[in-house]
């Protein structure tokens, strides 16, 4: 079992952002210990992860609660919709590296400038 403070530790998240994901119904502690601070498991760790993965590919927390009541059909195919999402996103990221390249071959170049 470890601690709040160890939870925030392992996995870079602020005691404010836990107590968050407890008041979404996305984590809990599983006990308190004989000082009466929250305890947490090994797979509070894995959860905590999984919950900034999903808001790191542009989940909400309302959303990735709503996991939870999705059939396994339905949240592949969610799944599924957000790469289709993400490999746009990165064509763009790609065309704006391409840009990049572009300026810094050609020089840099302010066309407002006189």
């Amino acid at each position: 079992m470890i601690t709040l403070k160890e939870l925030c530790d392992y996995t870079r998240v602020t005691r404010r952002t836990i107590q968050g994901y407890e008041e979404k119904g996305l984590l809990k502690s599983v006990s308190k210990n004989k000082m009466g601070h929250l305890l947490y498991d090994s797979e509070s760790i894995e959860q905590v992860n999984l919950i900034r993965f999903y808001q790191s590919i542009g989940f909400s927390l309302r959303e990735i609660k709503h996991f939870e009541e999705m059939d396994p059909v339905e949240f592949k195919k969610l799944m599924e919709e957000k790469i289709v999402t993400l490999q746009a996103e990165s064509i763009l990221v790609k065309d704006k590296i391409k840009k990049i390249h572009s300026i810094i071959d050609d020089g840099v170049q302010f066309p407002w400038k006189e």
